[in-house]
């Protein structure tokens, strides 16, 4: 059937066959590549010349085509492979690795502003944030920075004398630590510590002119359109190993709401509709996918080239690695698919 195609594992791409799928399962993206209407927009000019786009925007067609039960993307690793050596070979990868990348490259790709000049002064109107993102805009436009990337505030204090600084990020996907000291947690649990202060040691304060203690928080400005959020399962202390928290996320009605101390946000109710998974470890480990497609409005389990239908019930799992959120502010038509010249 049209969008349940499964991709052959090429020698551990399970990582990368797992977040094709969910991009995949993302109506805009999706039909972006199909409709073709990404080849007006193809940014030749940057370092990867349009090649990343090219190859998804193939993978996708062919996942939407239906001809074969399963296809393998040679030459899209091919492409990654030659701008992250890490992705060339057969080694286990991590998925969320290769998803920041493959935003970064495709925005990159189809980034109409690249090599604009940056606004100079913002209007005298405008609040720090809109200026910061209003700034970042005029040297970046594409569907992926439209869909994907939001905006946040970060701040530091330095702990002896109170100066500041306050810079503005956006962001493509949130990066969540897990807790210590549970072994189950709430989604909401782990975006309240991801905002929480927390005190650095060894900041350079400006005004001290030393090093100092310091306090940092994040605060949400702004929320995008899709929201991929991305649990810190893996980490580093001399060892690498995995945190295996059961987090417990809702599949529809996510409300951000509460996590933003700005009032103008078009973008807080989700429903969810895709989900990367990992089982194992870090050295020996597995990815599959769990997509709701919006053309038959049911979720189906990517296992590399198996496909098959999915309760509800069993989408949330102690697997769960990255989330793929769509607001409900916007309401993507899913187009006729038998109307597309493959």
């Amino acid at each position: 059937s049209r969008g349940l195609t499964g991709l052959k594992n090429l020698g551990n791409s399970c990582y990368m066959n797992s977040i094709i799928q969910c991009i995949n399962n993302t109506t805009p993206l999706a039909f972006y590549f199909v409709e073709g209407t990404y080849r007006d927009d193809i940014n030749r000019s940057h370092k990867t010349r349009g090649e990343v786009v090219e190859e998804v925007a193939v993978v996708v067609r062919a996942l939407w085509r239906g001809q074969f039960r399963s296809i393998a993307c040679h030459d899209l690793k091919a492409v990654v492979g030659r701008l992250k050596s890490s992705f060339q070979g057969v080694e286990q990868q991590d998925s969320h690795e290769f998803l920041t990348l493959l935003m970064d490259w495709l925005h990159e790709d189809l980034n109409k502003k690249s090599g604009a000049s940056p606004i100079k002064d913002p209007s005298i109107s405008e609040n720090p944030e809109d200026a910061a993102w209003n700034k970042f805009r005029s040297v970046n436009e594409s569907l992926i920075l439209t869909l994907f990337f939001g905006q946040q505030k970060s701040t530091v204090r330095c702990c002896k004398c109170n100066e500041k600084s306050v810079t503005y990020e956006p962001f493509s996907n949130l990066s969540l630590p897990l807790p210590t000291n549970s072994n189950k947690c709430t989604l909401h649990d782990c975006v309240r510590l991801y905002l929480r202060e927390e005190t650095l040691t060894g900041w350079n304060c400006p005004s001290c002119k030393e090093a100092r203690d310091a306090h940092k928080k994040f605060d949400i400005v702004r929320f995008p359109p899709i929201l991929i959020v991305h649990f810190k399962r893996f980490h580093h202390d001399g060892w690498s190993r995995k945190k295996q928290n059961f987090v417990d996320f809702p599949l529809t009605s996510l409300d951000m709401g509460s996590f933003t101390a700005y009032s103008d946000q078009r973008y807080s109710q989700y429903n969810l509709y895709g989900v990367s998974n990992h089982y194992g470890t870090m050295e020996g480990g597995h990815y599959t996918a769990y997509c709701r497609n919006n053309v038959y409005g049911q979720w189906y389990k990517f296992d590399d080239q198996e496909v098959s239908e999915l309760s509800t019930n069993d989408v949330r799992t102690g697997a769960a690695y990255i989330l793929f959120y769509a607001s409900t502010a916007v309401n993507y038509k899913v187009p006729e698919i038998t109307n597309f010249n493959f």
